[in-house]
């Protein structure tokens, strides 16, 4: 135990497998808690340690080739965590984008992390003293959506009991991020127009204009151009925000961030339950590869939470993921050693 230790807080790069005739549950709970890979108690067959070593030779492997990825790439960018060559390119596109002035129409499925993407934009912008306001256009009733973005004057409508400042004057100097925005009906996708070209808005029930400096960003998890040909979504409106687009990956296009994201919410939700997880098995980091998170990082995120609170131990095995993850068909495979060849090409 003091060399394990030793090997732990000197971070030396190698796995460690304990081996003893004399263990029991303290013990190999300390083991795990230094990093130990796996804990062997006597007696045991050849076929067992040969299966244990050749785990940790590989993962052992698996892990070099990502820290060499990492230091190759950015695994961090704002709170963004990824390493992958789509998600360089849209950390480059966010520090370009950031410091204009220009409007920022936010592509992806749901779950890809859009508000985290126009979060980073204004964190990078010269409007980061001033609020980020995010609102999601999907979350509010269809009646109340002009109100939450314009505001309104007391009387305007039933339940208007006071004045109240809309999201634009709360963004005043700052960012307003429009989540779902192709949830916003056509009358009120023109006042918004309006309000892009001129910076001036009127509350709801009053005839004053006022006037804030907003930059907007938006976003949808729709098809844009599809909504204009169905007639959903105003071509002028979309010409309008569709300055700087970006069009954030899904997960399964991410090669191995599966795994980086993976092991930052383990370590997360590990802490915030109390719990003694340490990793994950090889084969549950191959479940991971393999499956295609049609719900992307959400899902994932969901995923480990289940794990980690549902569940003992230090280790992550495939028995303690959800059935719809293990049992679900997979349409496009990207196995570890594809991945493995995708890293070392690049």
């Amino acid at each position: 135990m003091d060399i394990l230790k030793k090997i732990h807080l000197e971070s030396i790069p190698s796995e460690v497998i304990i081996i003893t005739g004399h263990g029991n549950v303290n013990v190999v709970v300390e083991a795990m808690k230094y990093g130990a890979f796996d804990f062997l108690t006597k007696p045991f067959d050849g076929e067992r340690l040969t299966v244990s070593i050749n785990n940790a030779i590989e993962h052992h492997r698996l892990t070099g080739i990502v820290e060499e990825f990492e230091e190759l790439n950015r695994s961090r960018f704002q709170k963004f965590i990824g390493c992958s060559n789509p998600m360089q390119a849209i950390y480059s596109i966010i520090e370009n984008a950031a410091p204009s002035k220009a409007t920022v129409f936010i592509l992806g499925e749901s779950g890809t992390g859009k508000e985290l993407c126009a979060e980073a934009i204004h964190k990078l912008s010269d409007r980061n003293k001033s609020p980020f306001v995010p609102l999601n256009c999907a979350a509010i009733p269809k009646d109340l959506v002009e109100s939450e973005i314009f505001g309104h004057v007391k009387g305007s409508f039933t339940g208007a009991m006071k004045d109240r400042q809309g999201a634009v004057s709360q963004a005043d100097h700052g960012t307003l991020f429009l989540d779902e925005i192709g949830e916003m009906n056509i009358d009120l996708q023109a006042k918004l127009l309006r309000f892009l070209q001129t910076g001036q808005y009127q509350r709801v029930g009053s005839n004053s204009l006022e006037t804030v400096n907003v930059r907007i960003v938006c976003a949808t998890n729709r098809d844009p151009l599809n909504e204009v040909k169905e007639g959903r979504f105003r071509e002028d409106l979309y010409y309008r925000l569709n300055v700087i687009p970006i069009n954030l990956p899904p997960l399964r296009d991410r090669d191995n961030d599966v795994i980086l994201i993976a092991r930052h919410f383990l370590k997360l939700f590990n802490k915030e339950e109390n719990k003694e997880f340490t990793q994950f098995s090889i084969d549950v980091e191959k479940v991971f590869l393999k499956y295609e998170w049609p719900g992307n990082v959400r899902q994932l995120e969901n995923t480990v939470r289940n794990v980690v609170v549902l569940n003992k131990g230090t280790e992550v095995s495939v028995a303690m993921l959800p059935e719809d993850i293990t049992r679900t068909p997979v349409v496009s495979v990207t196995s570890g050693s594809e991945v493995v060849s995708l890293i070392e090409k690049r």
